[in-house]
């Protein structure tokens, strides 16, 4: 039996995902104000969800901990397939994952190639944007992917940024101000918008 089916065959986990989307149920990118971020190498989704069998080892091996298992409770059919989630550290591009992965849902590359994701300022929430002289972020981040414009505000340039997480990690909005619901950066998978609450 593998780590994280509980005795659930990989047939009937395809029977399963099928009903539960009959049936209504949501894909995680409805559910959640934002996507799935999946470790480094990623295929494309559709593809990953096919090629992943959900069995732990790039969860077990980042040394960083900021790969965890979709919980079964926010989206039935991504259900244990890993995510990447940047609460208490950040991804420093060791790659292991990529390496330890059977399944072909994470392709080896190279440090210079890797992409996570994209970060983007959510304006509601940075403290640069509503009051100005943060500079955490573009401080912190090691791909000089972060610039302030003519007012002082944080952006980001896109075709510098790898979606390590330094940024999100970081961020100080949520201990500056009370009236925030989240941080003032946040990493999504690379050509997804955000959508303002």
């Amino acid at each position: 039996m593998k780590p994280g089916w509980i005795g659930v065959s990989r047939r009937r986990f395809l029977i399963l995902s099928a009903v539960m989307s009959f049936a209504g149920a949501k894909p995680a990118n409805a559910m959640t104000k934002r996507p799935v971020l999946r470790p480094p190498g990623a295929v494309p989704e559709a593809e990953f969800l096919a090629k992943c069998n959900r069995c732990q080892r790039c969860v077990q091996i980042c040394p960083t901990n900021v790969i965890f298992p979709v919980k079964l409770t926010a989206d039935f059919l991504t259900a244990n397939t890993p995510e990447v989630i940047f609460n208490r550290s950040y991804c420093n591009s060791c790659m292991k994952c990529t390496h330890i992965c059977p399944a072909g849902a994470l392709i080896p590359t190279g440090k210079d190639a890797m992409k996570i994701g994209d970060a983007v300022i959510i304006k509601e929430d940075c403290v640069a944007w509503n009051w100005t002289g943060c500079t955490v972020c573009m401080d912190k981040c090691p791909l000089k992917a972060i610039e302030l414009d003519a007012a002082k505000r944080p952006i980001v340039d896109t075709q510098k940024c790898d979606g390590c997480g330094i940024c999100e990690q970081l961020c100080p909005s949520q201990s500056l101000r009370s009236n925030v619901r989240g941080r003032g950066i946040l990493i999504y998978p690379a050509g997804t918008e955000y959508e303002p609450r």
